[in-house]
């Protein structure tokens, strides 16, 4: 069974709903960290510097449309960029330029440009350290060819969508944001509460299923913070696990789908 709660539509369509390490790249590639990629059909391997030194290694998923909307994907804990790649893929296939990168401590963002090793943790400099990812992985988004950068989303799994609210509370160029199963204080020190409240009016979708209960109760307390209820869609199914193993669900899938061309200003497909 799906259920919808907080769901509202209005002339414009307005959403929100629930929360193997390799080396890093040579120098050679380090270099070109800055400039801008020439986008294709094709996934092309990405590297950004994160302002502490950290090499963040992502897959980007280009389009030949100019001025496209769109979206930078967070994974879960214990997981990688490779997570999102089908779902990458369909929002490649609907319009959007996607980037979705590793990290700290996962996947290939193992390394800084010192080459000494970079390890997963769970400290106030640890988070700090992830939001610098997350500036720099928007940034570099928002600067490729054919991105409209007043179009530009975060779409975020588990600890990867508190870092995505967190982000975007405090930065007006985010355009929306979707919640995939996110937490109220992730590692008890990602407090997503205050974040919410200081969203305000931007679109929010936010998912999680009842089998996955500390999430649920997370998406219903988010969802009561909207300063604009018309603005957020919050999904509930029965089943689906956590993080980005809700993409299996239609249920949660599709409508996420709708979410991100509607609220980023792609027609709907019919």
């Amino acid at each position: 069974m799906v259920r919808t709660f907080c769901f509202l539509f209005i002339a414009s369509f307005a959403l929100i709903s629930c929360g193997g390490a390799s080396n890093a790249p040579s120098n050679s590639v380090v270099n070109k960290v800055e400039k801008v990629i020439e986008t294709g059909p094709a996934a092309q391997t990405v590297s950004i510097n994160s302002p502490d030194g950290v090499v963040l290694v992502g897959s980007l998923f280009g389009t030949d449309k100019p001025n496209s909307p769109a979206l930078l994907l967070l994974h879960q804990w214990e997981s990688d960029r490779h997570s999102w790649d089908d779902f990458a893929k369909q929002l490649q296939s609907d319009g959007f330029v996607v980037l979705a990168i590793d990290g700290r401590g996962f996947g290939e963002s193992t390394k800084k440009t010192d080459g000494s090793t970079v390890a997963e943790g769970r400290t106030d400099a640890d988070v700090k350290g992830m939001l610098g990812d997350v500036d720099a992985a928007f940034n570099f988004l928002s600067k490729q060819k054919n991105v409209d950068p007043q179009r530009v989303g975060i779409i975020g799994a588990s600890y990867g969508s508190s870092l995505a609210l967190i982000y975007a509370a405090d930065h007006p160029s985010v355009a929306a944001i979707a919640l995939l199963s996110p937490g109220l204080n992730y590692f008890g020190n990602m407090q997503t509460e205050p974040a919410m409240a200081n969203y305000k009016n931007r679109p929010a979708f936010l998912a999680a299923a009842k089998d996955d209960p500390e999430s649920f109760n997370t998406v219903t307390a988010l969802t009561e913070l909207t300063s604009e209820p018309n603005r957020a869609m919050a999904i509930s199914v029965d089943k689906g696990g956590h993080g980005t193993a809700l993409l299996k669900v239609d249920g949660v899938r599709k409508p996420l789908e709708t979410f991100c061309r509607e609220r980023l200003g792609i027609a709907p497909q019919k």
